[in-house]
């Protein structure tokens, strides 16, 4: 690893942390000015980890405002089960607007995260109406339900089983199930 990329993760830390401690990390424009004084590359580093900061905190208006800027990072489920379990009302979320990523990305972690998100639903019955498209989206991905099939013996594997999507897979994608 260069120097400068140690560096540069060395003073994303430092930056994170303040503005975590200074409660200005959900101001976005605040956080862009902030950045000016920082050289691009650092910048550019920082952006993208933030756009998975706010993903993962269910920000969508600093989340949309970075995409429009250009900035992407890699969806993995555990950044989807971070922001499943920040989604606190029936206003949209990240994880809705970022649909077709959600339903086409691919992750060999389900466990954890898909056991986390199915006891959030559990234990919070007044969020249970806001969460459902949440999950009828979640379990429209194709490796979530293989997981699902492949585990079925869990409870919070059957919750997420899709049984149209699955006979859909037994069909077109059989190598999947194996």
């Amino acid at each position: 690893m260069s120097d400068r990329l140690h560096e540069i993760l060395g003073e994303i830390g430092i930056i994170h942390k303040e503005l975590l401690l200074n409660d200005k990390i959900s101001d976005i424009d605040y956080v862009l000015e902030y950045l000016e004084k920082y050289d691009e590359d650092l910048k550019e580093h920082y952006l993208m980890l933030l756009l998975q900061y706010y993903f993962q905190q269910n920000e969508i208006e600093n989340f949309k405002s970075l995409l429009l800027l250009g900035y992407k990072f890699d969806l993995r489920m555990d950044d989807i089960k971070q922001a499943f379990l920040n989604i606190k009302n029936n206003e949209e979320n990240v994880i809705d607007f970022l649909e077709e990523n959600v339903v086409f990305f691919k992750d060999s972690n389900m466990e954890e995260p898909l056991q986390a998100m199915y006891e959030y639903y559990i234990k919070n019955p007044s969020l249970q109406a806001s969460l459902e498209e949440t999950i009828e989206l979640i379990k429209r991905n194709r490796y979530v339900c293989v997981y699902a099939y492949k585990n079925r013996s869990y409870d919070f594997a059957k919750f997420f089983l899709n049984e149209d999507l699955l006979e859909s897979i037994k069909r077109d994608l059989p190598y999947l199930l194996k």
